[in-house]
C-alpha cells in the first residue's frame, strides 16, 4: 500500500478584508443610511422599531453596525421593513 502525502489545505483569508466584500458592505452602509434619511428617521426611531419587532438593539449599537457595515442581509431587510411600517 502506497501512501500520498496530500497537500495542506489553503490558509483562509477574512472575507471582509477582500476588496470585492469592501466595496459591497460601503454599498449596504449607503442604502441603509439613505434610506433612514428617506424615511426622516433617526437611528434612535429606527432603533425603537426594531426593538418593537423583537431585535434588541440600541441606537448607539445600530450607528456602529451600520458604521461598520458587516452586517448581515437579514438585518439589513429588519431595517427596511421596520422603516417601511
Amino acid at each position: 500500500m502506497v501512501v500520498t502525502k496530500k497537500n495542506a489545505p489553503p490558509k483562509p483569508e477574512a472575507r471582509k478584508e477582500l476588496p470585492i466584500n469592501q466595496q459591497y458592505q460601503e454599498k449596504a452602509k449607503a442604502e441603509l443610511r439613505s434610506a433612514i434619511a428617506e424615511h426622516g428617521s433617526s437611528y434612535d426611531d429606527l432603533a425603537a422599531k426594531l426593538n418593537a419587532m423583537g431585535v434588541e438593539i440600541t441606537p448607539r449599537g445600530l450607528e456602529n453596525k451600520i458604521s461598520r457595515g458587516g452586517f448581515s442581509a437579514a438585518f439589513l431587510l429588519q431595517c427596511r421593513d421596520a422603516l417601511d411600517a
